[in-house]
């Protein structure tokens, strides 16, 4: 089946077929890949681009694919264009298709970006006259010849192309490493976002949500909107949960080429900050939001000792302060925790057992070291993306590392670029023909999750590619030309 904008193979056999051959081939439907494929329409529309995703709808990925009206955007609509040059864009469109009274600061539902992102892909088809095919399959390995990549799929189709994109988004976690916890475990799910992680709960029986970020939160939303009656037990290593957008004023920037190079340095310097702006009657919200500019900078800034003794010290409150939700969300959070129908826990996971109706699990509180228990009907894993690469089993990742066209980045925390996304092979040489782009990008960029620095990282990465393709072509054409005495 096939419609503008939009291309389905469902076919296993490709042994009588004519391997489709794409300009770019884009590995991950999600906003990134849908981004960056409409970026790359505008910028050249004579290039065939193609997207591999085994999302049912193109440009959802995990992030917008939600059928839950609750689950709404963490970021304000005056934030969420997918062009940076065109910051209106999404609030126009969600006026007309959506709303007509969408304000720049309304936290629209999830699944109706999804349906923005979707409709970018229709119009860009449809602008450039040119098919958009998106091949709802999974890409397994990646080979390289002379001329091409080939990218085997799941169900059977190889796809050529002369380059290729990696845009799969964030990891799911893995099998936590807890006594007792084995891939036999009828009642724990391990990754949150799967379409049976919430079916069934229709009795009383606690549930218990390992992690309390985000994802937490949208479980505990989405159960609550559900008519849940048991409790909602949440436990994670400092029990922090995320910080609820308010409004407040501007701070001017105050990181520079002479900040500190060292965490503990930073950390003071914002504390300095938000002190400061309380003065002025702001709250720490302004300090952070003056930092996102140049996040990645001070990331880059930092010598790998720094990075790592961020990770290990500082994520989590910086997670907790940087990626808020939206004041709704925040204030059915606290309601659910007033009423006692979530509790949250600090500590760390130390068993697991289940029987024939419950699951036990024990865990070592943060504050005084003494063990507890929880008995819960079923335990979900919600602590985010695996973030530790060397835990990964991604058959497309193996196939780049074993060919040595890939590497991990010095901390593990995704593919190791040069600063136009090109990938960087085992002798760290940046490759001509095969990116990254997204949280894939993590170890060199830290803030690469949010659709404001995506959206310009999908916007450079198509003009670094058009420009390549562009010269290619011109070599070619010179090569073939004839010459005349």
């Amino acid at each position: 089946m096939a419609e503008l904008g939009f291309k389905r193979e469902t076919d296993t056999d490709d042994s009588d077929r004519v391997a489709p051959s794409f300009d770019v081939l884009i590995i991950g439907g999600g906003f990134c890949g849908t981004a960056l494929a409409v970026q790359l329409s505008r910028r050249d529309p004579e290039l065939k681009v193609a997207i591999v995703d085994s999302g049912k709808i193109p440009g959802q990925g995990l992030a917008y694919g939600t059928t839950y009206q609750c689950h709404v955007l963490n970021v304000p609509a005056k934030n969420m264009s997918a062009f940076p040059e065109d910051p209106e864009h999404f609030v126009r469109w969600a006026r007309h298709h959506y709303d007509p009274d969408v304000q720049d600061g309304s936290f629209l539902p999830r699944m109706v970006y999804g349906r923005y992102l979707a409709s970018l892909l229709k119009e860009a088809a449809a602008t450039s006259g040119r098919d958009l095919p998106c091949f709802r399959d999974e890409a397994v390995t990646l080979s390289q010849t002379d001329v091409l990549f080939s990218t085997q799929l799941k169900g059977g189709r190889k796809l050529l192309a002369r380059a290729v994109v990696i845009a799969t988004g964030n990891v799911p976690p893995g099998l936590s490493s807890v006594s007792g916890l084995t891939d036999a475990a009828t009642r724990y799910v391990t990754f949150a976002w799967s379409q049976t992680a919430l079916q069934g709960l229709r009795g009383t029986a606690d549930v218990l949500l390992i992690g309390a970020g985000l994802t937490s939160v949208d479980l505990a939303i989405a159960l609550a909107s559900k008519g849940f009656r048991g409790k909602i037990q949440m436990l994670s290593r400092r029990g922090l949960l995320p910080q609820a957008h308010r409004q407040t004023g501007t701070w001017p920037q105050f990181w520079n080429e002479g900040s500190p190079r060292t965490v503990r340095g930073l950390m003071r310097l914002i504390r300095n900050q938000v002190r400061a702006a309380a003065k002025e009657g702001l709250d720490w919200r302004c300090v952070i939001d003056a930092l996102r500019p140049v996040t990645s900078d001070i990331w880059r800034s930092l010598p790998d000792a720094e990075r790592r003794r961020f990770m290990r010290h500082v994520r989590p409150y910086w997670d907790a302060h940087r990626h808020r939700v939206a004041p709704e969300a925040g204030e059915r959070l606290s309601g659910l925790i007033r009423e006692g129908r979530i509790q949250v826990h600090g500590g760390r996971l130390t068993n697991y057992r289940e029987d024939e109706s419950h699951v036990t699990v024990s865990y070592r509180r943060r504050r005084d070291g003494r063990s507890e228990e929880l008995r819960v009907g079923r335990v979900i894993n919600c602590t985010g993306p695996e973030a530790d690469w060397r835990r990964i089993d991604n058959s497309l990742l193996t196939s780049l590392f074993a060919q040595r066209l890939a590497r991990p980045d010095p901390l593990f925390l995704g593919l190791d670029v040069d600063p136009d996304g090109s990938v960087l092979n085992d002798q760290l040489v940046p490759s001509q023909r095969l990116f990254a782009i997204g949280p894939i990008r993590k170890g060199k960029l830290w803030e690469t999750t949010a659709v404001p620095e995506l959206r310009q990282q999908a916007s450079n990465l198509a003009e670094h590619i058009v420009r390549i393709m562009s010269a290619e072509r011109t070599a070619a054409e010179a090569s073939t030309a004839p010459v005349r005495n």
